[in-house]
């Protein structure tokens, strides 16, 4: 029987392989998706924030009804002391990225977002989960993918969206040259968690907790759903690989840490542990690859850039990598026209694999540091965040708006996308013409935008 041949073959049933499944899917493009864990979309007490650019792929690929069934509107963030309490910033900037846009930002379950994509797919049998792969093998003209069961595939292009522990990024390193020693070292833990609504917490409000040690982020979503997350600094950076099975008796020392620190008016961060639904805790590893592809093999999501939460941009950058990839893989599909299964010659395979690293390296080390530096800055770590903090109370909600619309603005969509939407030209029209009234220290008024309510 012969092995099945297919364009693309992924690696990682998370969010940037399923984003990347569903582009291929529309484009009718072959692919084969191993994911290692038995289902698509555990129930593992996960969240994620959907940014207006992770939105905007989505609105791209037709599922912008059933992921904002699950939104909020944004109603104010609050930056606090965690040992004082004292309100350092109460900010409704937020309130404004529909206007300028197109699209809000909320937080839901990492498996409701996994849910749609999968549901989404025509064609379910491409999908196999308990495949964990176990071998990847170049052969001239393909790539061989096989799993631990024996089964396998070949292909033109392998994509590793196979996250923080990739085992496509494992075959890369060990066919070039290895990561720098201080690769992926984690110098913070996290506890995160959902949690049950609390009456005094309405829906679509952000919480900053700063303090030493121990910090905070709590997001509150739809119908007052809790999303949250500690943070807690590491006495000693753990390098990778030095992986630790945290307990529940972990967990607990972590939040006893941050307990009595008040989250908002009438509310400690004990309320919110204790209404908790799920808790799990994790090594914050961060780090960009030094190698992004070999051969026919090539990184997307946490697999080439593993951040910290702070800038809410893991899922949300993931899907804009599958977006850069789809687009040079329709570069050179036009470059080359013929049948789309036919063989993709290696030097084809590398000119768009190295364009695709081109766009995405530089500004992921930008979005990276501002993750690190944003955790830095609640952990109070530093004369960076000292600085962050003293400035927080005095900057405006003009101020607190440029700078995420200016990156945002950077954002990679699905271009020449013949499922394009309104609100996805929306997005890049308008965007242009806020940074221009930014620079031009105009009346931002003109886009609909309102500064300093609330």
């Amino acid at each position: 029987m012969a092995r099945e041949h297919v364009t693309v073959g992924i690696v990682g049933g998370g969010v940037a392989g399923l984003a990347l499944a569903k582009m291929l899917e529309m484009l009718g493009v072959s692919y084969t998706l191993y994911e290692s864990y038995h289902e698509i979309a555990p129930r593992a007490g996960a969240s994620l924030g959907l940014m207006p650019n992770g939105l905007r792929i989505l609105d791209q690929l037709g599922l912008s009804d059933q992921v904002e069934a699950f939104s909020v509107d944004h109603d104010h963030w609050e930056h606090r002391d965690g040992v004082s309490g004292t309100l350092y910033k109460h900010t409704t900037a937020m309130r404004n990225y529909p206007a300028i846009l197109g699209y809000g930002a909320f937080f839901m379950a990492r498996h409701d977002v996994l849910q749609v994509l999968f549901d989404s797919l025509a064609d379910k049998t491409r999908v196999h989960t308990s495949k964990p792969v176990v071998k990847i093998q170049h052969r001239g003209d393909s790539a061989l993918v096989e799993a631990t069961d024996g089964s396998s595939f070949t292909c033109d292009f392998v994509a590793g969206a196979d996250g923080v522990h990739s085992i496509v990024r494992q075959h890369i390193f060990a066919e070039t040259a290895q990561p720098p020693a201080d690769y992926l070292r984690a110098h913070a833990t996290c506890v995160f968690g959902i949690s049950k609504p609390l009456p005094q917490i309405g829906p679509g409000i952000h919480f900053a907790v700063y303090r030493r040690k121990v910090s905070a982020l709590v997001f509150s979503g739809l119908r007052g759903k809790l999303y949250w997350f500690f943070f807690e600094e590491l006495d000693e950076p753990l390098d990778y690989g030095q992986r630790k099975r945290f307990t529940d008796a972990d967990i607990q020392a972590v939040y006893e840490q941050i307990a009595d620190a008040i989250v908002t008016d009438g509310v400690r961060i004990s309320d919110v542990f204790n209404s908790r639904e799920t808790a799990v805790m994790t090594i914050l590893e961060e780090g960009l690859s030094n190698v992004w592809h070999h051969g026919r093999m090539f990184l997307l999501g946490d697999s080439a850039h593993k951040m910290v939460p702070h800038a809410a941009m893991g899922a949300n950058q993931a899907m804009e990598a599958a977006a850069c990839f789809v687009n040079n893989l329709r570069r050179l599909q036009i470059n080359c026209p013929g049948s789309p299964d036919l063989l993709v010659p290696q030097s084809k395979v590398s000119e768009c694999l190295e364009a695709y690293v081109k766009e995405r390296r530089g500004f992921m080390t930008a979005v990276a540091h501002i993750a690190s530096q944003n955790c830095r800055n609640q952990l109070m770590i530093g004369a960076p965040a000292e600085n962050f903090i003293r400035a927080l109370p005095e900057q405006n909600d003009r101020e607190l708006l440029w700078r995420p619309i200016e990156s945002l603005s950077k954002a990679q969509k699905l271009e020449n996308w013949n499922w394009g939407t309104k609100r996805a030209d929306f997005y890049t029209e308008q965007s242009r013409k806020a940074l221009d009234i930014f620079a031009s220290n105009g009346d931002l008024g003109v886009l609909g935008v309102k500064l300093g309510e609330g």
